[in-house]
């Protein structure tokens, strides 16, 4: 039986075209991909679920197992599980503020407030006032930047030191509200969808780059713009804040209006909403998460296999490297021979002077020259008591002793550093104990 569609040359060409066509890649797509999230993700049952989910039926989420393919796998699904999380804490804090606002429409159709929020604040004004042109291999823009005007009247003295303590790099969230003119009767609002309740048409993220009081004076600068004793309080009940914009989501919504004929979101903004500084990190996670996805290798290769669930733990440990010193040079963590012979107890040790000679009275700094195999009782090795050696020792422990592996300990005369005292370096002056100094010596070692 002939395929009817083999003979329409439109639909066989798309099939070469989307066959011989370069793909997106996963790392392309993570980097076009909005670290804030959207109207449209926040309420989409089937990626961000209500807190009503009984767990009968299995989400579209990626899992986190025990083992992952590449660190790049391991990442990914970090990466989309966090900012799931992240998306449905955002939607429970703006389902709580927006209520406590009473938004209505006026005589004028637009939109005004009856209440007020703790944690939003309407707008006064908004405006774009930088678009900068995209990086050379990219489509969205490199930066956007945008003011937002508010009043913090309304509110009593301590939420508005709340309002005036936002800072650089504070993530912000604007909202587009248009709540029907005639209130939802009770069978609508039983249908009717949390956006639809509240009227949130939009939620876009923003990030702040500085935040300026009535006169134009900036506040909160940790940049040493502002000099300490310079500094006065915030004039008047007027702020602007200059924030930046998400490029991805902005060249997305740029976008949609020049090819769909979609509403222009940057002028509908009617609130401002802020979250606690506790639980407004995620941007920052999102953001490192993804910079070390565009990175070549960010672990080292004797951790590799380990980290991603592979291999024998045990190859990690720093006695099965095999690149192992076999000298170290612990310069001034030995404070005389008998600390050395307090932290390798177990070993017989055999002083000696850069020559090979023998030194009966060894001084620091010391270098020791590492055994390939060392004993599994050593104080190098943590979780072991510290071994006592009792005054008396009687012939069979002389024998035992006479036994022990021998650890060379070289000592050296180190350079000098000058004639005169400012040129001497700081010496340590603490005598560390054996478990101290196993900490010390992996540092050194790994």
């Amino acid at each position: 039986m002939d395929d009817p569609w083999s003979k329409r040359v439109d639909f066989l060409v798309e099939v070469m075209v989307s066959f011989f066509e370069k793909q997106q890649s996963q790392k392309e797509a993570i980097n076009a991909l909005p670290l804030y999230p959207n109207e449209q993700i926040m309420w989409d049952e089937s990626l961000v679920p209500s807190i009503n989910y009984t767990g009968e039926g299995c989400l579209a989420l990626p899992k986190l197992n025990l083992q992952f393919l590449t660190l790049h796998d391991y990442l990914l699904r970090n990466f989309n599980l966090f900012r799931l999380e992240s998306t449905y804490e955002i939607r429970e804090d703006i389902q709580e503020a927006v209520p406590h606002l009473l938004a209505y429409i006026n005589n004028e159709g637009e939109t005004a407030f009856r209440g007020w929020s703790r944690m939003a604040v309407p707008i006064r004004q908004f405006k774009i006032t930088e678009v900068k042109q995209p990086n050379i291999g990219e489509v969205k823009p490199s930066f956007v930047t945008a003011e937002v005007t508010f009043s913090i009247s309304s509110y009593r003295a301590q939420i508005r030191s709340e309002w005036n303590g936002l800072k650089e790099h504070d993530v912000l969230f604007l909202l587009c509200i248009r709540p029907s003119f005639v209130p939802l009767s009770a069978d609508e609002a039983a249908k009717a969808t949390v956006p639809q309740k509240l009227g949130l048409q939009y939620v876009r993220g923003c990030e702040i780059i500085e935040m300026r009081d009535e006169e134009g004076t900036l506040m909160n600068d940790f940049t040493g713009k502002i000099k300490r004793d310079e500094w006065k309080p915030p004039k008047g009940e007027m702020r602007t804040v200059t924030v930046a914009l998400d490029t991805a989501q902005y060249h997305m919504d740029v976008t949609d209006i020049a090819e769909k004929g979609a509403e222009d979101v940057y002028s509908t903004f009617h609130v401002l909403m802020r979250r606690k500084p506790k639980e407004n990190n995620f941007k920052a996670i999102l953001e490192s998460i993804r910079d070390l996805m565009n990175e070549s290798c960010i672990v080292p290769d004797w951790l590799h296999d380990i980290f991603l669930g592979y291999g024998n733990p045990s190859a990690a440990q720093w006695t099965n490297m095999p690149d192992l010193l076999d000298t170290v040079d612990f310069k001034d963590t030995f404070l005389d021979a008998d600390h050395v012979r307090e932290c390798f107890s177990d070993y017989q040790l055999c002083f000696t002077n850069s020559d090979g000679t023998e030194n009966l009275q060894p001084m620091p700094p010391f270098r020791i020259k590492l055994p390939r195999n060392l004993k599994g009782s050593t104080h190098a090795l943590p979780g072991n008591e510290k071994s006592t050696i009792p005054s008396i020792i009687n012939a069979n422990m002389v024998d035992a002793i006479s036994e022990r592996e021998q650890l060379l300990v070289e000592t050296y005369v180190p350079p000098d550093p000058g004639p005169y005292s400012q040129d001497q370096p700081k010496q340590n002056s603490v005598r560390f104990t054996p478990t101290q100094f196993v900490v010390n010596w992996l540092t050194v070692l790994e």
